[in-house]
């Protein structure tokens, strides 16, 4: 089965008030089928869409998801964007999640009689004369208010000054029922972070498994393809296809524009996935897109996905190909013209000596160009016999340079100028099993490089 990420939900009770729970979450495996077909979210981490934060907001913040009971006492307040700090370069929904997470309590049918009265037994069991101050300094404003409010308590104090305050253990001068009617600060006081959503809330934004759903399913994703071309030379070309869904039937669109490497890469694809008979667009099924997944050769994206706006997929692109003869030429190679110490470098390069006069160094090139040669000479074989070429005087403008391996390219043109003189028939035909012996391989090489013999034109691909 193929996998994708989502998030998936929970409840747990709080560390220091376990009748209240708090959200938690956790990155898991979930597979492409339930995403199309069931609106999982396919979770990207850094690169989550802005609108996944904002409908989830306007989610939390909604009236169905705020106690009743504690809205009215402003225990349920919104949140946010400007709300959600910045603390690292996780995404914002992840720092909304953590927002959540350490200032929101879930709860089912509290009463704000109920919710007192756990304040109320907090505040018992960490009674002391830290929190009795507190209070006291809460409820009495200036040093006068706060005497009276003591000696009522018990005349024998002694205070004359804030200073005085703390020769007493306030803790055992004043109770908790001195603050009885204090509901909002013994609420305050009581529970750390007084904002709270009814636990069903989660149903509205995930599925029966816990797993994020903001929406009943997905029509549009895109599928990113990798296809390595064989050679010479061998290459990995990349394709993006826009994947548009009816039911279980998926229709891929290539985005190639006016790439042949794309193209063909595109045109091979197809037929291995396909279930019709399209060739560039083509249909198939979930099943078989799981497959390239499990393959390793595709995976999913989703760069249009908004919760908040209807967006249509992005077109894909293809440019009709002209109907013409594909052409090529070899290009320049090194020869006489090159001074003595660029030919001193040119042989430096493949580890010759650079010792003698220029009329030396031109024949040691000659040398190495044979070498180098006897080590490709298969290579070229078996790209000309896939490869049938004609040689013509005269090419088109669109002619492209000849490439048939990447390792020696100082010497790549003159070994297949050499290969090509070797392997013309009828002074036309580019043909591997017939060979032109007049020069050696070495004799051929210097010929070319002091201008003796010479290749004019260009080549053509026939059929």
């Amino acid at each position: 089965m193929s996998i994708v990420n989502t998030i998936r939900f929970r409840l747990e009770p709080d560390r220091i008030l376990p009748q209240f729970q708090r959200l938690r979450w956790e990155v898991v495996e979930v597979s492409l089928a339930d995403v199309l077909l069931r609106g999982i979210h396919p979770w990207t981490g850094p690169n989550e869409p802005p609108s996944l934060e904002t409908d989830f907001l306007n989610r939390f913040n909604g009236k169905d998801a705020k106690p009743e009971a504690l809205e009215g006492f402003g225990l349920a307040y919104d949140l946010n964007q400007s709300s959600v700090p910045y603390m690292d370069s996780r995404s914002r929904f992840e720092r909304t999640l953590h927002t959540v997470r350490e200032t929101v309590y879930f709860v089912e049918n509290l009463s704000y009689v109920e919710l007192l009265e756990v304040a109320k037994n907090r505040l018992r069991e960490e009674w002391n004369n830290t929190t009795a101050r507190r209070l006291l300094e809460k409820v009495c404003f200036g040093f006068p208010t706060l005497r009276q409010f003591l000696k009522r308590k018990d005349p024998r104090l002694k205070l004359s000054g804030y200073g005085d305050l703390d020769r007493y253990n306030l803790g055992r001068v004043l109770s908790l029922d001195d603050f009885a009617e204090r509901d909002s600060l013994l609420i305050a006081e009581g529970i750390p972070t007084p904002n709270f959503r009814n636990a069903r809330f989660l149903e509205r934004v995930t599925d029966s498994k816990g797993r994020l759903r903001l929406v009943p399913e997905l029509h549009d994703f895109a599928m990113s393809a990798h296809s390595t071309m064989s050679g010479p030379p061998v290459s990995s070309v990349h394709v993006v296809w826009h994947v548009t869904r009816s039911g279980h039937t998926l229709a891929f669109h290539p985005d190639i524009g006016g790439s042949a490497p794309k193209r063909s890469a595109a045109r091979e694809f197809a037929e291995r996935w396909r279930t019709d008979q399209g060739r560039l667009v083509f249909r198939t099924g979930i099943q078989q897109a799981c497959e390239m997944m499990a393959a390793g050769v595709a995976a999913p994206a989703f760069p249009r996905l908004s919760y908040t706006q209807k967006l249509a997929g992005l077109p894909a692109s293809a440019e009709l190909v002209q109907s013409r003869v594909e052409a090529f030429h070899i290009g320049g190679y090194p020869t006489q013209r090159l001074n003595g110490a660029q030919l001193r470098e040119l042989l430096r390069a493949y580890g010759v000596s650079m010792t003698g006069t220029k009329e030396d160094l031109l024949q040691k090139l000659a040398a190495l160009a044979a070498r180098k040669y006897a080590e490709k000479e298969a290579t070229m074989d078996a790209y000309f016999r896939a490869n049938r070429l004609v040689l013509v005087a005269k090419l088109p403008p669109y002619a492209e340079r000849l490439t048939v391996f990447q390792d020696v390219s100082k010497l790549h043109n003159l070994l297949l100028t050499m290969y090509a003189l070797r392997h013309l028939r009828g002074n036309a035909i580019l043909e591997p099993d017939h060979e032109n012996a007049t020069y050696s391989v070495e004799e051929l090489a210097l010929a070319l490089v002091t201008g003796r013999v010479a290749l004019h034109g260009g080549f053509l691909r026939v059929a």
